[in-house]
């Protein structure tokens, strides 16, 4: 875990971003409040505007596997109701 708590897994590239003195202040701003560096909320910003963009891997839940018909009979079930 890096020194403000941000994972670093994966870390393979450097870059460059030029910012304005406005957005850089903002930026170190936002970094003393929320108590993490200005890299992290930067990732966390590409993030977000990468997210559509990125691929998925399939479900990783064991439940959402479930076939059309046992998926069917789960949702025509009430959720609470005791069977028997």
């Amino acid at each position: 875990m890096g020194p403000g708590g941000e994972y670093m897994e994966d870390m393979a590239l450097r870059t460059t971003v030029v910012l304005t003195d406005e957005d850089e202040q903002a930026l170190r701003e936002a970094s003393r409040r929320e108590g993490v560096s200005q890299s992290e909320l930067i990732r966390r910003g590409v993030r977000m505007v990468t997210a559509a963009y990125r691929r998925r891997g399939g479900p990783s839940v064991g439940w959402l596997s479930l076939s059309r018909a046992e998926r069917k009979a789960l949702e025509a079930d009430e959720f609470g109701d005791f069977d028997g």
